[in-house]
């Protein structure tokens, strides 16, 4: 995946999730408590199924070292934290591979 898909994937991402925020009502009660414990599982479930490829083998390395950079950003319960994280392990991940 090249960079500039990277970037803009990064970017819709981020702007969707901004403009949600400024656009939707804060919820509220149950619901909120609920999606208060939601984006740690959504992002690990990504990053494992980044790992495994179509045909049912394991990922290349660099997308292993991103897979590690980005859940290592969950504990910090941001996006743009947990893609830099993501885009800081596939970079160290091509020097190694």
């Amino acid at each position: 995946m090249s960079p500039i898909v990277v970037a803009v994937i990064a970017l819709i991402t981020y702007a969707s999730r901004a403009a949600a925020l400024a656009l939707l009502p804060r919820p509220g009660g149950r619901f909120a408590a609920v999606l208060a414990r939601v984006p740690a599982p959504i992002f690990a479930s990504l990053a494992a199924l980044s790992l495994v490829t179509d045909d049912r083998s394991f990922a290349d390395g660099p997308i292993f070292f991103a897979a590690l950079g980005a859940l290592s950003m969950t504990p910090k319960r941001s996006l743009p934290l947990c893609l830099i994280g993501g885009i800081a392990g596939y970079a160290l991940g091509e020097l190694f591979f």
